[in-house]
């Protein structure tokens, strides 16, 4: 998540003003958001029903229902919920129950990297399945056919090495998580911001590695504070 270094002012009857702040995508400002430009650059207010605990007094009608421009956006409606996250690396399944107090979610997943090859292909690697979304292991491949990256953003082989692979974050960057053995492809990867519903729980698929040379992949899980 990140937030503009500006902020956008609603100024109260008495004068005094509450700064509000301006996301980068309108996802991580919550299911309703302002527009705003701040030096040019597009930002995302959160807008709230007027009930809520981080409302102004600045209003906004979206089809006929009005709501309150919000200092951030907070799960659950501003319950004191604090920022966490949690981790699933071993391949295999899991179950999480949604803490109260959360309605989104923050998910990052990656699929199990590709076995090395040879003149043989090696073993495909585990999907992995999170909150309905899917990273598929990375193919394998051989001396002859190099095996294709997971499914989303995986990486393809591009020879005798082993292919890269995914760090345990919400960002895509290089790790160690998803690696394709030798002519084998990595798992896939993907990030997003899923709406759940509180007291709910869910089934958590880490996929492992095709065999030697791959590693497996993850699921990266984080809620509350201002997500």
């Amino acid at each position: 998540m990140s937030t503009l270094n500006k902020k956008l002012y609603i100024k109260k009857n008495n004068g005094d003003a509450v700064g509000c702040n301006i996301y980068s995508t309108a996802a991580e400002a919550s299911d309703k958001a302002l527009t705003v430009r701040a030096d040019g650059i597009a930002g995302y207010v959160a807008l709230k029903p007027i009930t809520d605990s981080n409302a102004t007094a600045g209003r906004v009608s979206i089809g006929g229902v009005t709501y309150a421009i919000a200092t951030k956006h907070e799960s659950g409606g501003g319950t004191a919920v604090p920022y966490t996250e949690k981790s699933w690396t071993a391949a295999g399944s899991y179950t999480f129950v949604i803490p109260d107090g959360i309605s989104r979610v923050r998910v990052a997943l990656c699929g199990g990297g590709a076995g090395k090859g040879a003149f043989g292909a090696g073993n495909t690697g585990g999907d992995t399945r999170a909150f309905d979304l899917f990273a598929t292991g990375g193919e394998g491949g051989s001396a002859w056919t190099y095996g294709n990256g997971g499914t989303p953003n995986g990486y393809a082989s591009d020879g005798n090495k082993v292919t890269d692979g995914f760090a345990l974050s919400f960002d895509k960057a290089s790790g160690d998580y998803g690696k394709g053995g030798n002519y084998g492809g990595s798992g896939g990867y993907d990030s997003q911001y899923v709406a759940v519903t509180a007291g709910q729980s869910y089934t958590l698929t880490v996929g492992g590695a095709g065999g030697s040379g791959g590693t497996g992949g993850f699921v990266l899980l984080a809620y509350g504070g201002d997500i």
